[in-house]
């Protein structure tokens, strides 16, 4: 009695580790739902197209079951996607064997490893060709079994890699059969985009991109903390006009612990260096002067292509820190290189055991040098938003503006205003479209900005 019990307990244990995979799964139909590259999670190499969800529809209607029993069915119907492997050119045809699901199979999920293997020759998930010794060459070389890491899964999505001795493929899938929501990571209905428009009360946000102010309704100021990172979008404890982003890294931070300044897919276009031009400039708070500030710009394509550049923080407070990758601390900077993403670093290299945990801020991240008498630390903080604009500009600071003027690129003044109060409110919507310097005088003293009117 006590064998048979401890059997049905097994069983029992099973099926609820590996109840979250069981069901109907595709290919999710989104762009990079499919992808390979030279390192788990980097999809660099290839990755497919929102075209490609409609030139390949016979791929990403193709089913993936897991049954309660434990057996696994590939469903194709009449047509998949061929290629030159299976003796076809790159189009939709019939299945071949044993890729098509002639053959029985079973999947089981080792919930320690965090895998999910197949059992069966010709079983996979996403594309057949990819297997844990090599990409097949000939169908006739299906192993007997695949092995693939679930990296992430939810209700709605299972994200799975498999390493293929040479690189890794990344699948991203879609379970059917649940009932979608404003929220699931996925394009539903007549939503506009992931998550948003239609009948969902949710508006898109549009894709972060330089300069970064913190101060849009419209744009997605998601970030991605990683090694013990907590950040989050805040008012500025020294100005309640203005909005940071708040970074606390913990007591078990690691000591590259960072923040990327976007989501996984970076900004909306790279950072516009030039063979002459290769600065960018950020507002940080440190409780500390004396810190290592680290600014990683990568291609989010490829996290081989990157360049860094350390700063020591001079003050206790806010300052501006400039970044100067003509002379990087690590890796050469790379002209032929894309660097559409950024994260920054505090007191790098300093671990939370050591440090304990802080708090720090920044703000206003910008390309370009950093202006020589924009000093934060001696005049109070000044804030201009939003930046970019078209029409109204607002200046504020933590004291009396005395006043404001906005000079163009030539040193030209094209606008001023005498002030009396904690903010200043410009209309240029006069101004034609280009950067310009915005100079506000506070106590006898003068911070610049850069400001651009689109």
């Amino acid at each position: 009695m006590k064998k048979i019990t401890f059997i049905a307990f097994l069983l029992i244990t099973a099926l609820g580790n590996a109840q979250t995979l069981q069901g109907t799964w595709k290919i999710n139909p989104q762009a990079g739902a499919l992808g390979v590259g030279p390192n788990q999670g980097d999809i660099g190499w290839w990755s497919n197209s929102i075209a490609d969800v409609a030139t390949r529809a016979c791929l990403f209607d193709d089913l993936y079951v897991f049954n309660s029993d434990g057996s696994f069915n590939n469903v194709q119907g009449t047509q998949t996607w061929l290629e030159a492997w299976q003796g076809s050119a790159d189009v939709c045809g019939t299945p071949v064997a044993p890729h098509n699901g002639s053959n029985a199979a079973t999947w089981s999920v080792d919930t320690a490893a965090n895998t999910v293997t197949l059992t069966g020759v010709g079983a996979y998930l996403g594309l057949a060709k990819a297997t844990n010794s090599g990409e097949l060459s000939t169908p006739s070389a299906a192993p007997a079994s695949v092995t693939y890491k679930i990296t992430s899964i939810t209700a709605n999505l299972v994200t799975l890699d498999i390493n293929f001795g040479g690189g890794w493929w990344r699948f991203v899938m879609q379970k059917q059969g649940v009932v979608p929501t404003c929220t699931d990571g996925l394009q539903n209905g007549d939503e506009t985009g992931i998550d948003c428009g239609g009948s969902c009360p949710t508006t898109c946000l549009t894709q972060i991109n330089l300069p970064v102010t913190f101060e849009s309704s419209t744009v997605n100021y998601a970030v991605t903390d990683f090694g013990g990172n907590v950040s989050t979008k805040v008012v500025d404890p020294t100005n309640a006009t203005n909005t940071v982003m708040k970074v606390v890294k913990t007591n078990v931070a690691a000591g590259w612990a960072g923040t990327t300044i976007s989501t996984d897919s970076g900004f909306s276009s790279p950072v516009p260096f030039t063979s002459t031009s290769k600065k960018m400039n950020i507002k940080v708070w440190s409780p500390n002067a004396g810190i290592t500030v680290r600014l990683k710009v990568e291609d989010h394509l490829n996290v081989n292509h990157y360049v860094e550049k350390d700063v020591t923080t001079t003050t206790v407070g806010w300052q501006t820190l400039e970044f100067d990758f003509t002379n990087p601390t690590t890796a050469a900077f790379d002209s032929t290189f894309i660097y559409d993403k950024a994260s920054i670093f505090f007191n790098f290299l300093i671990d939370g055991t050591t440090a304990g945990e802080q708090t720090y801020y920044f703000d206003d991240v910008f390309f370009g040098a950093a202006l020589s008498n924009n000093q934060f630390n001696l005049v109070s903080y000044v804030k201009v938003y939003p930046n970019p604009s078209n029409s109204i500009v607002t200046i504020t600071g933590t004291e009396t503006i005395d006043s404001v003027s906005i000079m163009n690129l030539l040193g030209q003044e094209v606008m001023t205003k005498n002030n009396n109060m904690q903010s200043a409110v410009l209309d240029i919507s006069s101004l034609q479209n280009g950067v310009y310097l915005i100079k506000t005088t506070i106590a006898g003293k003068i911070s610049t900005d850069r400001f651009i009117k689109n």
